[in-house]
């Protein structure tokens, strides 16, 4: 940590005490609020197809928020540790959030290789995958909550060169889907790899000839999400700008657009069809943002517009 959270605690408290929330999202916000901003959250675009909202564990301890999946009933959130907008990554672990009331259920440590933990899936069979930029671990659940760490549970590792990048991640049939967060169009892809480069015996070092399938996507991609259909939604943002995509995963083809919230990150969907995100801003590492959200959310996507 390079500036403590109690300086963090008069800055925002001076700066962000009033933010309020948008006339579509008054529910109240579950989990444990940040003491080092308003505990008040900025309205958000789309605010009314939002349906949960929990304040991203961590937060107070200087995590910033980037991935999230939904695993056998609860949601899980990567983050990592930083409260200095220079430095883009820390110690990094996952929480584990009861749905239903935001309580923190559980967490454990990533590898100290893990950096970032830009995005998660859930794989199955107890199996998660994170992503850090230039590799995916892949873990058991059970054994890594219970020891509090992943020394035990790591499942294989798969170093990613060349193009592919761990920026995001996600998982269907068979198929692990990355990309890069790039500010560049020339950079913004996503790649499909086959899930079972984790069976190898040691670390599978890869670049893009890997990938069985590729397509250009739009750029400051963060977050991407299979449906139950299997149609690809992908976030896009920076401090200032908010993006979700639906796409047709073969083509890449832009079916559905819609505004979301500044510094939306990973995605995931839940069995009843709900899409889980989680945005940084506001997080320990941004308090300067002119938004303030740094909140695991719900949505439902028939109410987007």
């Amino acid at each position: 940590m390079n500036r403590p959270i109690r300086h963090l605690t008069r800055i925002g408290l001076s700066l962000l005490g009033a933010l309020v929330l948008g006339a579509g999202a008054k529910a109240a916000i579950l989990g444990t609020a940040p003491t080092y901003i308003a505990a008040q959250a900025s309205a958000v675009p789309n605010s009314q197809a939002i349906t949960t909202m929990i304040w991203a564990p961590g937060l107070n301890d200087g995590y910033v928020p980037q991935g999230i999946t939904y695993a056998d009933g609860q949601v899980l959130v990567s983050s990592y540790q930083s409260d200095n907008p220079k430095v883009g990554g820390g110690p990094s672990r996952v929480y584990r959030l009861d749905p239903a009331s935001g309580r923190s259920t559980g967490q454990f440590d990533l590898p100290p290789t893990v950096r970032h933990a830009g995005g998660m899936a859930y794989a199955g069979k107890g199996m998660l995958i994170v992503s850090d930029t230039r590799r995916l671990y892949r873990i058991d659940m059970a054994r890594a909550f219970a020891d509090g760490n992943s020394d035990r549970a790591l499942r294989g590792t798969i170093s990613l060169t060349g193009a592919l990048k761990g920026s995001f991640v996600d998982f269907r049939e068979g198929s692990i889907l990355t990309g890069a967060y790039d500010k560049h169009a020339d950079g913004s892809r996503v790649f499909y790899l086959p899930y079972k480069l984790f069976d190898r015996a040691s670390d599978a070092t890869i670049d893009e000839h890997a990938a069985t399938r590729s397509f250009a996507v739009t750029t400051l991609a963060q977050g991407a999400a299979f449906d139950a259909q299997g149609y690809l939604w992908l976030a896009f943002s920076n401090s200032k700008h908010g993006l979700l995509q639906k796409v047709d995963p073969v083509s890449g083809k832009v079916l559905q657009q819609h505004a979301m919230v500044d510094g939306i990150e990973d995605m995931g969907f839940d069995p009843q069809g709900g899409l889980w995100a989680v945005s940084e801003a506001g997080s320990p590492r941004w308090t300067k943002w002119k938004t303030v959200f740094p909140i695991v959310f719900r949505m439902d996507v028939s109410k987007l517009q």
